[in-house]
């Protein structure tokens, strides 16, 4: 654990054994320790292990906070659980049917992981539906002491996504709003979009409306602190939303193939990082972050195709055919 503050910690979850990859918060208040988003479901005894290394049991845990349901920051939330019986589960009341049936959010990441990533998640324990408690914009979670988080919703991840704020310190947790910045990438901004309810309209408003919070410190999920302002941070998150969503629109264009675009939005970032990819971490280059493009491509595409605004049309399947041939649809617009 890492110390940010001295009521808030910095927990890296070691994603499939490798580091910041996933970031968890601990936040402790004079009442109250509040635990988010604790990662992957392999990742709950890293967390659990490093809470007690702190000198943390896990039982004194009184709150999981999730930013959103998507299994890299819910997954170990349920093995949590397990020993701590008094914790209470906080999400936005657009994530909790997916917590209480937690069975969905594994499905549907298999929908979207490769296999050799599927193998490792690990076992994800449900979440009991007494657990889960649902919050709205504007509430608050006193831990005490003046510590309290306040919950800011942030949709455009996804529909559910929420910022969580320290406002003792200013400290901004913004859950997957948030761009992707890996240290090892010298973090530059890599859109966190998810099919198939990526919203890039609500993105952009969600992100402008941080403006007026202009919080002192952003720890991101992937990964770690974001060294910038409030508004550089905007900025910088609302343009590379942007260049990628007319990067992806010149490479329909082109008539690139979805494998072939993934190589070419990956070649881009290891280039915009100013760093050799045999320097790279291999895991994080050759498979975590295509994972993450392709899955951010999908997003893109979603959006593109109109299926976020209309989710029950959307068709899950392994090669998720409904995007890929519906963007055939799309060149024609261009």
């Amino acid at each position: 654990m890492k110390a940010i503050d001295k009521h808030i910690f910095e927990i890296d979850t070691e994603a499939f054994g490798h580091k910041r990859l996933v970031a968890s918060y601990l936040v402790r208040g004079a009442e109250h320790i509040a635990l988010i988003d604790p990662g992957f479901p392999s990742s709950a005894s890293v967390v659990k292990d490093k809470l007690k290394s702190f000198g943390i049991e896990p039982s004194e845990i009184s709150y999981i906070l999730l930013t959103h349901f998507h299994i890299d920051h819910s997954g170990a939330t349920g093995a949590l659980l397990k020993e701590a019986p008094n914790a209470r589960v906080i999400v936005h009341k657009r994530s909790a049917f997916y917590v209480k049936n937690f069975a969905k959010i594994v499905g549907g990441a298999r929908m979207v992981f490769r296999t050799e990533l599927i193998k490792r998640f690990g076992e994800a324990y449900p979440v009991g539906t007494e657990r889960v408690f649902p919050v709205t914009d504007g509430e608050i979670i006193d831990l005490g002491g003046g510590v309290k988080l306040r919950v800011i919703h942030a949709p455009g991840h996804s529909p559910d996504n929420v910022c969580y704020l320290e406002e003792s310190s200013g400290t901004l947790f913004p859950g997957d709003l948030a761009c992707l910045q890996y240290p090892d990438l010298n973090n530059i901004y890599i859109p966190a979009a998810s099919p198939p309810l990526f919203e890039i309209n609500d993105e952009i408003e969600s992100l402008r409306s941080l403006e007026k919070i202009r919080a002192e410190r952003i720890m991101v999920p992937h990964y770690g602190y974001a060294e910038a302002s409030t508004i550089e941070f905007v900025e910088k998150s609302i343009n590379a939303i942007q260049q990628t969503k007319r990067t992806i629109q010149e490479m329909f264009r082109e008539g690139l193939e979805f494998q072939h675009m993934i190589e070419r939005l990956r070649g881009k970032i290891v280039k915009e990082s100013g760093k050799l990819e045999d320097d790279l971490p291999d895991f994080l280059s050759r498979i975590y972050l295509r994972e993450m493009l392709k899955t951010g491509l999908m997003g893109f595409l979603a959006f593109m195709l109109e299926y976020a605004p209309y989710p029950r049309g959307f068709t899950f399947n392994e090669q998720w055919q409904d995007i890929i041939k519906g963007a055939e649809l799309y060149v024609s617009t261009l």
